[in-house]
């Protein structure tokens, strides 16, 4: 949107590409710790425990506003491994811009983002940053997030 209004374009033109924009990006994420979506009423404390006595590191999807589970996966290692090829396959080698956001996980953010650099060929931007204390408090330290935005 706002390099079709830099353009010189009108703001029926910013709206329709904010919208497209919008409509194509998608945003995945992994949490290092149960505990925090349970404090948040997301979870049940049963689930919480259970998930952290199996070492389960739940992938998730945010989708109409709405924080909805994708997998569950055994460790960190391989949580974090299936974030990238979820990301890999949602670009499916079309033009985008990806954003890696992390809470309190600048190395491990900057080694996806890495990977990410090296198995995504149509990408433009790549922008890494740490998330905002609002999601923060949902999610734990250790978070990792991926959006995709198609151009």
């Amino acid at each position: 949107a706002a390099e079709a209004a830099e353009g010189d374009g009108t703001v029926d033109e910013a709206v329709t590409a904010a919208e497209k924009r919008a409509a194509g990006t998608s945003a995945h994420f992994y949490v290092d710790t149960l505990d925090y979506l349970r404090r948040g009423g997301r979870i049940g404390t049963a689930q919480a425990l259970l998930g952290s006595a199996l070492a389960v590191k739940p992938l998730l999807r945010l989708e109409d506003g709405r924080i909805d589970l994708l997998e569950k996966v055994r460790t960190a290692s391989k949580a974090i491994a299936r974030l990238e090829e979820i990301v890999v396959e949602r670009a499916a080698g079309a033009e985008v811009d990806i954003a890696v956001h992390h809470l309190s996980a600048p190395e491990r953010a900057g080694v996806l983002a890495d990977r990410l650099r090296e198995r995504v060929p149509g990408l433009a931007e790549l922008h890494v940053s740490e998330v905002g204390a609002v999601i923060g408090a949902h999610t734990g330290p250790g978070l990792l997030g991926v959006v995709v935005s198609p151009r």
